[in-house]
């Protein structure tokens, strides 16, 4: 049997295509794996990037392969071996199903830094296929049940809080009175700042671009941030300093994929402070001057994240569960599968989109 799947390929391409529908059994999660009908699958900005976008210095897909990644789907069967789950169960999946499980990092819990595998060939979407198809094959001990008031249209954007909650408990260890900064009010920032707000973090400021005044920033405001900063009409710099009495923030998250942020990011930090690099990771990683006076002289903790583990999961699941976190207001557009290329410009030019659920 065939169905349409939205395929990449390793020069960048991506095309709608006939793919053959993935059978349980035929695949390296067998037999703990579960054939996934796919109700929504969210557009990430790492999809945006391999897209009609400048590739250079991106990492585009390894092999043919249907992709996507924020995955909200139903099991329709399931492998001899499934214990956890049933048919029938609504799921989200995580991302990252291969890993030696021998070395030190895998053995540590860290498999999504698995030392003997490059990161796209542990991430399911890379390997067997992904999301944007109305079928996919995944590992069941690497899916997770979806409470029943968090809908399926909702649940693509599980994936970036998990992510979230990886850089702000995970790396950062962000608590309670911490004061935080996200550069970035994607809908990445503003779940970054969601994650902040539950932990009970505070003064939490988002920043972001004059085109994004409208929507991102007063999301942020609504949803978690307690300052928002045009860095357009507002010096970032200054404003961080009255804010927080000359000293700087405890804790930095750079979500923004660009160059200026990384310096700023090292000016706005206290003294002692953490700093975490993330928003170029999607496209490969950028090149940024880093003054390392600054890291030096201030004793400052530099981070780097990518992607999640079990635990991360988790803890979002619970977050949204428990209303800590939002995430209805944030899927703010919906596209079918069809229609895929127009749910891919939105989502790369629009400030008035956060998050595009392509519906299977």
């Amino acid at each position: 049997m065939m169905m349409k799947g939205l395929v990449a390929y390793p020069n960048g391409d991506i095309q709608l295509e006939e793919v053959p529908v993935p059978k349980l059994g035929d695949n390296p999660y067998a037999p703990d794996d579960v054939l996934i009908e796919v109700e929504y699958c969210g557009i990430c900005g790492s999809d945006i990037h391999r897209w009609k976008a400048d590739k250079t210095g991106v990492k585009t897909s390894p092999r043919k392969v249907v992709v996507g990644h924020e995955i909200a789907g139903v099991i329709k069967e399931a492998g001899p071996a499934v214990k956890n789950l049933k048919v029938g169960d609504r799921v989200v999946c995580e991302i990252v199903t291969f890993y030696c499980g021998r070395c030190v990092n895998c053995k540590e819990g860290r498999f999504h830094i698995c030392n003997t595998l490059p990161p796209m060939e542990g991430r399911a979407h890379f390997v067997t296929g992904g999301g944007f198809a109305k079928y996919t094959v995944w590992p069941a001990k690497h899916c997770h049940k979806l409470p029943d008031n968090i809908s399926s249209r909702e649940a693509v954007c599980i994936e970036p809080t998990a992510g979230s909650v990886h850089s702000v408990i995970n790396r950062l260890h962000v608590t309670a009175g911490d004061s935080v900064a996200i550069l970035g009010p994607g809908a990445r920032g503003i779940l970054l700042a969601q994650v902040c707000k539950a932990l009970g973090a505070g003064p939490i400021i988002v920043s972001g671009l004059e085109r994004d005044v409208k929507v991102r920033l007063a999301m942020a405001k609504q949803l978690a941030a307690d300052y928002v900063i045009n860095v357009e009409k507002e010096d970032i710099r200054k404003r961080i300093a009255e804010i927080t009495g000359g000293i700087g923030v405890d804790v930095v998250i750079e979500n923004t994929g660009s160059v200026e942020p990384i310096d700023e990011s090292l000016d706005i930090v206290r003294k002692g402070g953490k700093v975490l690099w993330a928003g170029g990771g999607i496209r490969g990683g950028i090149v940024a001057p880093v003054d390392t006076h600054k890291i030096i002289t201030k004793e400052l903790e530099i981070h780097g994240e990518i992607s999640q583990v079990w635990k991360d999961w988790v803890t979002a699941l619970h977050l949204v569960k428990t209303g800590r976190v939002q995430l209805k207001p944030l899927v703010t557009h919906e596209f079918t599968l069809d229609n895929w290329e127009a749910g891919f410009d939105l989502a790369a030019t629009s400030p008035e989109c956060l998050r595009v659920a392509i519906k299977l």
